[in-house]
């Protein structure tokens, strides 16, 4: 069964392009453990624009429990500054991700974040 060597997902034969990517598809079965993918990569040249900004002594904390979930639902996701934030935690924290998963990655934070004693410090 042809692949999408980006997404992994398989295709039934006959399939040329991944519905998702839009990438030629690779013949056989994708690998056992697909390589994990470099969001510094995923983001180059990608519109990026604030899913949710995090504020409070805990601000980085909160927004690498983000970005850790997005990522492990391929939403690829940046925090700019991480350095200088560790220096000044009162600054707030922006989490960026690409346009086009905007809503998918507000879907998945609010889900997670709206669950009792989750909530972020804002």
């Amino acid at each position: 069964m042809p692949y999408c060597a980006r997404c992994y997902t398989e295709y039934v034969e006959g399939t040329a392009e991944c519905e998702d990517c839009h990438v030629l598809l690779q013949p056989g079965s994708p690998p056992e453990q697909p390589p994990a993918p470099d969001a510094t990569e995923l983001l180059r040249g990608a519109k990026l624009v604030s899913v949710h900004t995090f504020s409070g002594s805990t601000a980085l904390l909160d927004a690498d429990v983000a970005r850790n979930i997005l990522q492990a639902q391929g939403i690829p996701s940046f925090v700019p500054g991480e350095t200088s934030v560790e220096l000044l935690p009162v600054l707030d924290v922006p989490l960026l991700v690409r346009e086009e998963d905007l809503a998918k990655a507000e879907a998945i934070l609010k889900s997670y974040f709206d669950l009792p004693g989750l909530a972020p410090a804002e």
